[in-house]
């Protein structure tokens, strides 16, 4: 097969380095397939870089038996190409923009620059709204465009069933189980606690200030913790002047993030229902480490019942602060979750995940033929 997966966008997240995943693997699998990018905003280790294009018109874009896509605007792009080539556009759904959009709208989601009662913060918001309204309409036309849809998660498939009444496959994230291995000796767990978080703070839905927060409660009360920081992105000033991480790592390698994993005694990520998937858990789990997850439906959606992580309620960094103390003295609590977590880290290893995408490819191209 002959694939071409496109983004505007060439940038280090975790949205992009999925992608990579993909290619590198039906490359593997021994398909040829391009990965095609206009904007390439940084560097980062990959074992597949973008090709450069000056534009995603049928002009400049390979030949292909099938495009693959992630951004709302790649699909704008694309789809009038793959309509004319008479090919298949895959929409690969990280995340669900009507469902993020529409939570804004009807209130359930309030950015935190729009939550202070002043006069000012009103019009803003007001002003906002209408933005959001427009969106959802265009969003909802992009969904409705004959693309072949794959998603990461159960529940985003839900909700284009739900709001759309079109079928979705679902193709979940992946893991390289053989770089995220367990580790060699257990940790001790009476001493200094090594907590690790992974996450943009910028990016709202990650509620990485609820980790923070969570973290300074247990410093007030004297629990011996170090406590680090992960992103993708730089560090905001803000976040380095709480003075609570222990250590701030930017931009690391699988290599890397994986020995923190091993090292650390406690994963948390406290994400909102708008989160995707959420790759870091499943990493971390693969690697041994007990984590606290919110309790939202792209985490509970990983396994049931839900016993392979210590849940906790959405904005909560007190429930946080004591899911970590349990986890510190309640020895069969945390081996349980620890073995849970290796069961529930299997089913997104490489293997299981890449051979359904090339299933989910073939089966639409043939389609088109």
């Amino acid at each position: 097969m002959k694939i071409v997966y496109a983004l505007n966008y060439w940038g280090m997240t975790g949205g992009v380095k999925v992608l990579t995943q993909h290619v590198e693997l039906l490359r593997k699998l021994g398909h040829e397939v391009s990965l095609v990018s206009q904007v390439i905003e940084a560097e980062w280790e990959s074992k597949v870089s973008p090709e450069m294009l000056p534009s995603f018109s049928d002009k400049d874009l390979p030949d292909a038996d099938a495009f693959v896509v992630t951004a709302p605007r790649d699909v704008e792009a694309l789809w009038p190409v793959a309509q004319k080539r008479n090919i298949p556009l895959f929409h690969f759904l990280q995340g669900f923009e009507p469902a993020h959009v529409l939570k804004r709208i009807e209130g359930v989601v309030v950015p935190e620059k729009y939550r202070s009662k002043g006069l000012i913060t009103k019009l803003r918001y007001k002003k906002r709204m209408r933005g959001w309204k427009k969106n959802l309409k265009r969003f909802d036309a992009l969904y409705l465009l004959q693309t072949v849809k794959m998603a990461i998660s159960p529940h985003i498939v839900e909700d284009i069933k739900k709001r759309f009444d079109i079928d979705c496959h679902l193709l979940p994230n992946w893991i390289d189980r053989g770089a995220f291995h367990p580790k060699v000796e257990k940790l001790d767990y009476s001493k200094k606690l090594n907590i690790v978080s992974v996450g943009n703070f910028n990016i709202e839905y990650k509620a990485i200030p609820d980790i923070n927060e969570a973290v300074r409660i247990l410093k007030s009360k004297g629990v011996p913790v170090h406590f680090t920081r992960v992103s993708v992105s730089d560090i905001p000033d803000v976040e380095r002047k709480l003075n609570i991480a222990d250590k701030f790592l930017v931009r690391i390698n699988e290599t890397e993030i994986s020995r923190l994993y091993r090292e650390s005694h406690i994963y948390i990520s406290a994400s909102t229902e708008i989160e995707g998937f959420g790759l870091p858990p499943i990493e971390a789990m693969s690697s041994g480490t007990p984590t606290i997850l919110t309790r939202v439906a792209p985490f509970l959606a990983f396994d049931t019942p839900h016993d392979f992580s210590y849940f906790v309620n959405v904005h909560r960094p007190d429930e946080i602060a004591n899911a970590v103390l349990e986890l510190a003295k309640n020895g069969d609590l945390r081996e349980s979750i620890i073995k849970r977590g290796f069961e529930v880290s299997d089913k997104f290893s490489i293997e299981r995940v890449g051979t359904l995408l090339e299933t989910i490819i073939k089966e639409e191209i043939e389609k088109k033929r």
